[in-house]
């Protein structure tokens, strides 16, 4: 290695200074003899700056190995800010959807997109937001699914308040609003009306014994999903048959055995309609490992879209939420590019070859 003489400057072919402490914004000026007011106006971007001196600023900075304080720079209003995406777990294609559509609108209009998981853990959830209002944040989106309840609500209320203070706004994106509390925004799309589709398709197919499979409630989108399998029920005039509803873990191999135990127990249903796709693919495996054949002897809906479904055999017939807008939506109100209104978009059905009239039992 070469070794550096007093002014720091290595020797022996070494480039640059040897980097031995923080360099901060009155080196820079010192070492280009200016003002350290000059140099912050370099580093902001004033173009009440002379060329000459600007060059000497930067070529001084260079030297030295400065970097800008980009934290400062943010918290002044300057240089590109920071949209935060909360989220209970960064899992599968769905959030990287819906993070992509936030991105694609923070990546346009000079803000960076932050992502932290919180795992679940209030704790984590509420130090994250404490973290960030202390950083200036821009604005953050709190995305997915969330406990159902006050505890909940009031939370979200102190998170809200304490990022105004930084005139931070906060979203929900993909969680519905806070009942009573308008002003708190939301994007999401229509899980029931999605769910209601499935049953909707399902009877004017011929189907009367319809099952659900899904998570239990106590959080949004379980509880929002089930309520529109229940009203799509209402709606066809088919009575609800509490057996027919069965309550599982959002995986396959928990969806599986679900599906089996309802099989076994030979209630009569001809259909499924699981709460997402991951359970769906669970009921596909159930099916085939009972002797039924998939939508013959079974038909099977699922819901979310992702893209592996439609390769299925056969493919999945199910239900496309608008996860890219609810993301791009949610960062337009978030940097005030559209009117601060809660907005509510909604799903799709797509008909793939999993659902089919049911047919006579087999002998």
């Amino acid at each position: 290695m070469g070794s550096t003489d007093n002014t720091g400057r290595g020797r022996a072919g070494t480039r640059g200074p040897a980097r031995v402490g923080a360099v901060n914004l009155r080196d820079v000026a010192a070492h280009a003899g200016v003002s350290p007011a000059t140099a912050s106006r370099v580093f902001g971007g004033s173009t009440k700056v002379h060329d000459d001196t600007r060059a000497k600023v930067l070529a001084s900075a260079e030297e030295l190995g400065y970097v800008v304080n980009g934290l400062a720079r943010a918290m002044q209003g300057r240089g590109p800010r920071t949209m935060a995406f909360v989220v209970r777990a960064m899992i599968g294609p769905t959030f990287a959807s819906l993070a992509a559509g936030a991105e694609r609108v923070a990546a346009e209009n000079n803000h960076l997109l932050f992502m932290s998981t919180t795992h679940g853990l209030i704790e984590r959830e509420v130090d994250i937001i404490a973290t960030l209002r202390e950083q200036r944040v821009g604005a953050v989106l709190l995305v997915g699914t969330t406990e159902s309840g006050p505890e909940f609500d009031r939370r979200v209320l102190t998170y809200a308040k304490d990022l105004a203070d930084v005139e931070a706004p906060l979203i929900l994106c993909g969680r519905p609003p806070v009942a009573d509390h308008p002003e708190l925004i939301a994007v999401d799309y229509d899980h029931r009306a999605g769910v209601g589709m499935a049953v909707d398709e399902l009877v004017k197919l011929g189907h009367t014994r319809i099952a659900y499979v899904g998570e239990p409630r106590g959080m949004t989108t379980a509880d929002l999903r089930l309520d529109g399998f229940l009203s799509g029920l209402d709606r066809n005039g088919i009575e609800v048959d509490p057996r027919l509803i069965r309550t599982t873990a959002n995986y396959e191999d928990d969806g599986a055995r679900a599906v089996a135990e309802l099989i076994t127990e030979n209630l009569g249903a001809t259909a499924i309609v699981s709460m997402t796709d991951n359970i769906a693919v669970g009921a596909y495996r159930a099916a085939r490992q009972a002797g039924l054949r998939v939508p013959e002897d079974l038909s099977v809906v699922g819901f979310d879209d992702v893209p592996i479904v439609g390769d299925l055999t056969p493919g999945l017939t199910t239900v496309h939420p608008p996860f890219y807008e609810v993301g791009v939506r949610a960062a337009e109100i978030a940097l005030g590019l559209i009117p601060a209104r809660s907005i509510l978009l909604q799903p799709t059905f797509v008909r793939r070859g999993s659902a089919a009239p049911p047919s006579q039992p087999r002998s």
